[in-house]
């Protein structure tokens, strides 16, 4: 994981800026550069354009501050689309983006069925890892729980294990990290031993977890058993019925966890 930039992704309608402060933490921790950044639409300004950009213009700028005084490398973007979820994509990568960061909250199953959200948008569209940031707390178990298909035998799902084992361990590395593995497993599966999972994430035995039971649920659960900090979870497939299934399974364990989800593809 080479860590040289951190989109974060503004919410110009609250001052709650969790994606923010876990930036500028990282930032602190990691010595990456962060790119502010937020997108303003029609429907958020109302009759006056002008007052409502300079009030994010001016929460933009008292964040950069933050950064300087800080001694980390920041530029701020604000621009205007009222497909803002998609632009902050486009975005992103126009800015070359190693990860992004955003303000995640809780939403009820029904929500998620009737209309898509601006995180599912980014799980399916952004071509790098996405953070999202579920409150400000400061990590302080500093645990991490990478979820790993050990089951899979095709090439492309090898290599994103391989992805989320990598991106466990330098996260482990750059804040002090805690990182526990599960794989969840079917009836008609025959599971990974416990001891061969621990072999292949590099972990201790205790850290290796193999549960029966559907991955979302076995994750959350297992997430709030250990009290977990942040949730490593990775994606092949981003468009048709495997990107639905993809955000399902990621927003199901989005609103069952208190802790920070990071989607990595």
């Amino acid at each position: 994981m080479v860590l040289n930039k951190i989109f974060v992704l503004l919410d110009p309608t609250t001052e709650e800026q969790a994606a923010f402060e876990r930036g500028l933490q990282s930032a602190k921790m990691t010595g990456t550069r962060l790119h502010l950044y937020a997108c303003l639409t029609s429907a958020l300004a109302g009759d006056d354009r002008e007052a409502c950009e300079q009030r994010v213009a001016d929460m933009l700028r008292g964040f950069l501050l933050r950064c300087q005084d800080a001694g980390i490398e920041a530029v701020e973007e604000l621009e205007w689309d009222d497909a803002w979820s998609e632009a902050a994509v486009r975005a992103a990568a126009r800015c070359g983006a190693s990860m992004i960061f955003k303000n995640s909250f809780e939403h009820r199953d029904v929500q998620r069925a009737m209309r898509p959200t601006s995180d599912f948008t980014l799980l399916r569209l952004a071509s790098c890892p996405v953070l999202l940031v579920k409150d400000r707390r400061d990590w302080s178990h500093r645990r991490v729980l990478a979820a790993v298909n050990a089951e899979a035998t095709d090439a492309a799902h090898r290599k994103l294990n391989n992805l989320i084992i990598s991106f466990a361990q330098n996260f482990t590395d750059a804040y002090g990290s805690d990182a526990h593995f599960v794989s969840a497993y079917h009836d008609s599966n025959h599971p990974l031993e416990q001891a061969e999972l621990a072999r292949i994430c590099g972990a201790p035995l205790e850290h290796a977890h193999v549960i029966k039971g559907s991955a979302a649920p076995v994750i959350s659960q297992l997430a709030d058993d250990i009290a977990v900090d942040l949730i490593i979870i990775g994606t092949v497939g981003r468009s048709g019925i495997k990107g639905s299934v993809v955000g399902n399974t990621s927003e199901k364990i989005l609103d069952h966890t208190a802790a920070d989800v990071l989607v990595v593809n």
